[in-house]
């Protein structure tokens, strides 16, 4: 039986894990390019998670992909400890930056990366916890502009944590007048 009348592995959808350097990453198929590789080998467009920017998108045969059964990998808990560290540690910032002048009003939540790591996406399917959107206008200069205060400690507290560790949080990153 020739390549290119083998029926494909894979359809448009399934999550797959993919050898990338070292690691392997999971993806998602978003195009059946069909048997256009060499010697006719059947080709897949997969978008690979680089949270919290868009996903990296590679075009691999299917005898480089290995299915995710549907379930296989359901949604992981995230430490309340890694959380506060990652908002302390740049992830307050970085979010409240993404609705500085209010062009982005989006909800966030946050989630693992691929290599374990809290992060924070954009994508509700993708997220973990949260999915409030970002308060508008309440970093300044890399702080929580005081006005603010009431509205961002709330929002801290969509990602699972108590009032106690919000204000943990901001007093780590400061607040400006």
């Amino acid at each position: 039986m020739s390549t290119t009348n083998k029926r494909p592995s894979f359809r448009v959808g399934d999550r797959v894990r993919v050898d990338f350097g070292r690691r392997k990453l999971t993806g998602v198929i978003v195009e059946d390019r069909g048997p256009i590789g060499i010697q006719g080998r059947r080709l897949f467009q997969v978008d690979l998670p680089m949270d919290p920017s868009e996903p990296m998108s590679v075009e691999l045969p299917e005898d480089e992909m290995e299915l995710i059964p549907p379930g296989a990998e359901d949604k992981r808990h995230l430490d309340k400890r890694n959380v506060i560290d990652y908002l302390i540690n740049g992830g307050l910032v970085s979010i409240l930056r993404s609705n500085l002048s209010g062009g982005k009003s989006q909800p966030v939540w946050l989630c693992l990366d691929q290599l374990g790591n809290v992060t924070h996406t954009f994508i509700s399917e993708r997220g973990i916890v949260g999915g409030q959107l970002v308060p508008f206008s309440a970093l300044y200069e890399d702080k929580v502009f005081a006005p603010k205060l009431n509205s961002v400690l709330s929002y801290i507290q969509s990602f699972g944590l108590n009032r106690q560790e919000a204000e943990k949080v901001v007093s780590e990153v400061g607040t400006a007048p």
